[in-house]
């Protein structure tokens, strides 16, 4: 897949069977997610489409998740290094994608409303040349010796399915153990998390709400990727309002993250014009989170009514 550009490819579920171990789903899980990176890679180095980017990080948040899914199996020693490039390599696309979303999500509809106000062309001129800066350290990411010997390493390292090359009698016993028994494992912990998480959801705080965001995140992750151990309606019921769920609370980060690019785009520079329109971003950030806040209840409930599929 590598070096293919005819769009921007999401990620499609591994399939898997209630007859494979845990290494097998493992192996299927890793490739699906290695596939999905390499697909959207070229565009990534080539493209302005902000949708290459975003695909190749939820790439990585997939194979990350991966690591973590399956890690309980193997030892430490041999999943650190392979999510420490991993987590390189996100923290080099993480800068452009932020601006990315402030430029085609945040700032439209602002825009469209007061498109006029001087200091918020000239807000939105800044924001264009550091999202132009910060695509170009992507890109550079993307086409380092780093990055190549990331993705030819962990293509092989999951071929040949590296991780079982210093298994000790646990791992191993882990790793052929069927994958069924550890997937309702996995889901009934993080089912528990998210749930606990959310307790008292209108009165959470914003560090709160985030916890909330990752152990959601976490718990659909795995959910999709066992997905293919389930059937009916309720496993894809529980997927659409896990999604629902993250898209809601990934807004209201979305929301925070544009409220630090506002300082950081106005660092040093204090004009009438520059203040009125900083005013006006962090006043409509504000309303967004409001807005969000009440969605975030109502889909808290449906998720709660969906109960378990595993």
């Amino acid at each position: 897949m590598r070096g293919v550009r005819s769009g921007p490819v999401k990620a499609r579920p591994a399939p898997l069977a209630s007859s494979m171990t845990v290494n097998d789903a493992f192996r299927a899980v890793l490739a699906a997610g290695v596939v999905h990176l390499l697909a959207n890679e070229r565009g990534l180095r080539e493209s302005a489409d902000p949708e290459y980017l975003h695909q190749a990080r939820v790439a990585l948040r997939r194979l990350r998740s991966a690591l973590e899914v399956f890690s309980p199996p193997l030892p430490e020693t041999v999943v650190a290094p392979v999510e420490r490039e991993l987590g390189w390599l996100a923290s080099r696309l993480g800068p452009a994608r932020d601006w990315d979303v402030l430029m085609t999500e945040t700032l439209p509809p602002i825009e469209a409303e007061f498109g006029t106000q001087r200091g918020l062309k000239a807000f939105s001129t800044r924001c264009g040349r550091l999202r132009r800066s910060a695509g170009a350290g992507a890109r550079r990411a993307v086409r380092s010796a780093r990055y190549r010997r990331l993705t030819l390493g962990l293509s092989a390292w999951v071929a040949a399915e590296g991780w079982r090359a210093r298994p000790n009698s646990a791992a191993h016993a882990g790793l052929l153990s069927p994958v069924g028994d550890h997937a309702r494992k996995v889901l009934e912990a993080r089912y528990r998390r998210v749930r606990k998480r959310g307790r008292g959801l209108g009165a959470l705080s914003t560090a709160r709400l985030h916890r909330l965001r990752i152990a959601i995140k976490k718990f659909r992750y795995a959910a999709d990727f066992f997905s293919g151990l389930y059937r009916g309606r309720p496993v894809h019921e529980t997927l659409r309002r896990l999604s629902r769920l993250q898209d809601i609370l990934g807004a209201t980060s979305d929301a925070a993250t544009a409220a630090d690019l506002v300082v950081r785009v106005y660092r040093g520079r204090v004009t009438g014009d520059i203040v009125e329109a900083r005013g006006m971003l962090l006043g409509w950030n504000r309303a967004r989170v409001a807005q969000l806040r009440g969605e975030l209840k109502d889909a808290w409930m449906s998720f709660r009514e969906a109960g378990k599929f595993w």
